[in-house]
């Protein structure tokens, strides 16, 4: 991203406390949307952008992102700060990589937002901004969101996506999969040779204009 930077708009699902804004200043950015799902997760992401006075305006939105608006889903909680929460179970993959990362039994309830219309909410448009990019980091939902976005996905230059070779939560898509789709949309996977993409990691896609 260093090499890819200036970004001016940076669109970030699964923001958690936002521990990245200052990365993101970094890359240039001047607007910054997060948008986490968790309620708790959410008020401590609030608090923690509120007192920022660097170069970028955070806009913070509270919602599960996913394929179309309005409809409910299951929303599984993990234990510790809720980084690993998702609306997926974690599968034995999981609980073999991460020991100490458990599902604690409670779950939410909560209604999805489809991203298009959180950014018209928002008044961001993408393909308006000098350079923009997408962030997914949303424990295997990833998939689901790029489909929602459709060719709305065109709008970004770059995305930078949590993938898994090996399934880490019940249902959710593979590398495979969220590979087929970015380069059906006419990307490009930039940060891995293929052979070198994780068993659980980021990647980084970059649209082929």
């Amino acid at each position: 991203m260093t090499r890819l930077a200036p970004v001016s708009l940076i669109v970030h699902v699964g923001a958690h406390w936002g521990e990245d804004a200052a990365t993101y200043e970094a890359y240039g950015a001047q607007t910054v949307l997060w948008v986490e799902a968790d309620p708790d997760t959410y008020q401590t992401l609030v608090a923690r952008l509120g007192p920022r006075s660097g170069p970028a305006k955070h806009l913070t939105h509270f919602a599960l992102v996913s394929k179309d608006s309005g409809e409910s889903i299951t929303f599984n909680r993990f234990n510790g700060d809720g980084a690993s929460s998702s609306v997926y179970r974690a599968t034995d993959a999981y609980r073999a990589r991460f020991p100490n990362s458990i599902e604690t039994g409670e779950t939410l309830t909560l209604q999805t937002m489809a991203l298009s219309d959180i950014l018209r909410q928002h008044d961001l448009s993408p393909q308006d901004a000098d350079r923009a990019m997408l962030v997914l980091d949303v424990q295997g939902h990833e998939l689901v969101i790029l489909q929602g976005l459709a060719d709305g996905l065109k709008a970004f230059d770059l995305c930078k996506c949590e993938v898994s070779r090996t399934p880490m939560y019940d249902g959710a898509a593979r590398f495979e999969d969220i590979d087929r789709h970015f380069v059906a949309m006419g990307f490009r996977l930039v940060s891995h040779f293929y052979a070198l993409v994780p068993t659980h990691g980021d990647a980084l896609y970059q649209r082929v204009d």
